[in-house]
């Protein structure tokens, strides 16, 4: 049982509650696995305020989807893959933004970022650098240790290609902590 969820419900009857449509059993799932995704999502985004935003919406996609599960044993990890896909899309907006910010810095005016914008750390500085492809099966194998069979499921693609992306994001960061 993870912390704070309830002791008496177990995951395969928490999902036919929650298929039943039973709000206590919205509940019961929140208080089982939000600590645990939250932090999975903050080390994603980093320290961020669209954590909360990602949460929310990755709990309403689980309950809006509940029937899509085939094995009850694995919800923690269909939560983790569905915030995975909302941190991908919280990236890509970031990229977006970032793309157009620099699109139109040749024209704006030029001053100091404030200080709250800099990277706290090297090592979020060096994850901020890697693209979502690189930064997520990185995040989900190094930091969270899921497996590997995992990591490429969670993000979508190929053992292969997750073997790859873990490798080349290895490389990048051992270059840019190096520096």
């Amino acid at each position: 049982m993870q912390e704070g969820a309830p002791p008496d419900i177990d995951d395969a009857s928490l999902v036919e509650r929650l298929r039943q449509q039973d709000e206590a059993a919205f509940d019961a799932l929140y208080l089982r696995y939000a600590r645990y995704l939250a932090g999975v999502v903050f080390r994603l985004l980093g320290a961020d305020d669209e954590i909360d935003d990602v949460l929310q919406e990755s709990f309403v996609d689980a309950v809006e989807g509940i029937d899509s599960l085939e094995d009850t044993s694995r919800l923690r990890w269909w939560l983790v893959t569905i915030a995975v896909r909302r941190v991908h899309r919280v990236l890509a907006a970031r990229r977006r933004r970032r793309n157009i910010a620099s699109a139109f810095a040749v024209i704006a005016p030029k001053t100091h970022p404030a200080a709250s914008d800099r990277p706290l750390t090297e090592l979020q500085r060096a994850l901020d650098a890697l693209p979502p492809k690189l930064r997520v099966p990185w995040i989900l194998s190094r930091i969270e240790q899921l497996e590997l069979a995992d990591v490429a499921t969670g993000c979508s693609i190929s053992l292969a290609t997750a073997k790859r992306r873990i490798a080349a994001a290895d490389e990048r960061m051992r270059r840019r902590l190096d520096a």
